[in-house]
């Protein structure tokens, strides 16, 4: 592998795998609180809004759609088919396509063809003011489709210099949405308002769901879901391929097989640090919540040093 080639090509491979995270990650948030808002009376404070703050895009929504508008129609039209929003489905799946047009010669010939069909279907399935049910199939098979994309370049794809900045990509994308979920989707939890007492149990089973966790914590576990249990499990279970730890862990095995990497393994080895050093379970109490946000705020942070160190290292 030349340098040149690197120089030419990483920025566009690791935010092929960016995008194919975000898109694959922000279908299933949507289909998660659908199914949440169905199990939770139409009373309780819980909508729409969680899933705005958990992207970060409460500014630009707010400026498209107007303050209080978080309607269950408006927030699934922006995160899922507003062209104005850089980090909706549609847009995220355009960047896939995008970014693998320059790199075509870099994957098995037939990868764009498969990013075409994800293209094509989200295109025509996802449409303003559809039902429930047809956005949550639609999401389903959008989810599905990004799934099987990212395992034929697993098993197919030479697992060389480009694979692994794919797998960058990948792999920041998929910790900085698991410390956005955790923290915007246990805030009421941890709060402990009266109204949501009685369906906490429901809530937290929700924060397992949104990765399709639950049979793993049972598994893992091996006790009833409970919130100290539950944030140990997300941050620290290496063996959940969406824990934060396993994400850095395989940031940093990726690393590992990059040349220039120093700058960058720092900056992983940095958060992970942070990660071992902090008694999560102990964040999971009412009087810690200002602690937790504080700490994923921190692990945020990080990851944006990590992002840019790979990118002064081989983007520029």
């Amino acid at each position: 592998m030349s340098v040149n080639v690197l120089s030419r090509v990483a920025e566009r491979v690791y935010w092929l795998g960016r995008y194919l995270e975000r898109a694959e990650s922000t279908a299933r948030l949507v289909t998660v609180n659908a199914n949440l808002i169905m199990d939770l009376p139409v009373r309780l404070p819980l909508g729409w809004r969680p899933l705005i703050d958990i992207t970060g895009s409460g500014d630009l929504f707010e400026s498209l759609y107007g303050k209080g508008h978080a309607t269950e129609r408006n927030v699934c039209r922006f995160l899922a088919t507003d062209t104005r929003n850089p980090g909706s489905i549609i847009n995220s799946i355009i960047g896939v396509r995008d970014n693998a047009r320059t790199v075509r010669e870099n994957m098995p010939r037939i990868t764009f063809e498969y990013i075409n069909e994800l293209y094509l279907f989200a295109r025509s399935a996802l449409v303003p003011g559809q039902s429930r049910s047809r956005r949550g199939d639609a999401l389903t098979r959008i989810s599905r489709l990004a799934q099987q994309l990212e395992g034929f370049l697993s098993q197919n794809m030479l697992h060389d210099a480009h694979w692994e900045l794919m797998r960058l990509g990948n792999f920041i994308e998929r910790a900085d949405m698991t410390t956005r979920i955790i923290d915007v989707r246990t805030v009421d939890l941890i709060a402990g308002g009266h109204e949501l007492l009685p369906f906490q149990d429901i809530q937290w089973r929700s924060v397992l769901r949104s990765f399709y966790a639950m049979q793993s914590y049972h598994a893992s576990v091996r006790e009833p879901v409970d919130p100290p249990l539950v944030l140990e499990f997300l941050f620290k279970d290496e063996r959940l391929p969406r824990s934060y730890l396993r994400c850095l862990n395989s940031v940093r095995r990726s690393l590992r097989e990059l040349p220039r990497n120093g700058a960058a393994v720092d900056a992983c080895d940095a958060a992970l640090s942070a990660l071992k050093e902090t008694d999560v379970k102990h964040l999971g109490g009412l009087e810690h919540s200002a602690d937790l946000h504080a700490f994923i705020n921190a692990c945020q942070i990080r990851l944006g040093k990590l992002h840019g160190a790979i990118a002064e290292t081989y983007f520029t």
